[in-house]
């Protein structure tokens, strides 16, 4: 892979790697994001993050918010699946902000994008709630995946109360073990929620868990990506990589 573009700043070396016309961000050799300019699907975490925007009528999902953007992976494949009327996402690293504006190039007019603290953000919004929030909060200068907020009551609390009604929110956590060692596993602190849902792919640890309002079932993000021309045929080559199962 040749080196397209490279940063570093505070110990942590920031490198975009390019083969072919796969481009993927790279910080202290760990990987954190990954676009290819015309394909929706990476084969990897990135598509366990966007795919439960499918367990529910995709219509329904007209305000986004992605908080880690990093490079911008989910930028591509929420635009053309949901179409949002608002898409509003925030990276605390202005480095990664960069690649997903200038390198990958991912983000259209009307999109808006914030350098910032997701969580301090996220406290201070006082506007309409989301129908999709999209947490994704690692640390980037780590050597290891981890998460960068812990996934306690308070931080649970202020993700539910900013959800609309009908909607959904994702999480990424390092592994399973951490969702279920954090109060997100704890049935009682999420008993706002109808459904929850593990899903996972042979390239990655991660366990992305998805919580929605309304209930929901596996089944139905399935049929809609068979129904998809694009992810259908990646679904049946093999290249949309992804197990689902209801934790309820």
């Amino acid at each position: 892979m040749a080196v397209i573009w490279e940063r570093r700043e505070d110990g942590v070396l920031y490198q975009v790697r390019r083969q072919g016309a796969r481009m993927r961000l790279f910080a202290n050799g760990v990987q954190h994001s990954e676009f290819h300019p015309k394909r929706l699907v990476t084969g990897s975490v990135w598509d366990l993050l966007w795919l439960p925007a499918l367990l529910v009528d995709p219509a329904r999902l007209r305000r986004v918010l992605i908080l880690g953007l990093g490079g911008g992976s989910l930028v591509p494949p929420l635009r053309a699946l949901l179409a949002p009327e608002r898409l509003v996402a925030v990276e605390l690293d202005a480095h990664h902000l960069a690649v997903a504006r200038e390198v990958f190039s991912v983000v259209q007019p009307g999109e808006q994008t914030v350098l910032g603290d997701a969580v301090a953000w996220l406290q201070a919004y006082d506007g309409e709630p989301f129908d999709l929030i999209i947490e994704d909060l690692f640390a980037p200068s780590n050597e290891a995946v981890s998460r960068a907020v812990p996934a306690d009551k308070a931080w649970l609390a202020t993700l539910e109360r900013h959800v609309s009604d009908h909607g959904t929110l994702v999480m990424n956590f390092g592994d399973y073990t951490e969702y279920r060692a954090s109060h997100a596993g704890d049935a009682e602190t999420m008993a706002a929620w109808s459904s929850r849902f593990r899903l996972s792919c042979a390239d990655c640890h991660n366990a992305v868990i998805a919580f929605t309002r309304d209930p929901a079932r596996s089944i139905h993000l399935r049929r809609r990506v068979q129904g998809h021309p694009e992810l259908g045929k990646a679904l049946r080559k093999g290249k949309l990589d992804y197990h689902i199962r209801q934790l309820d």
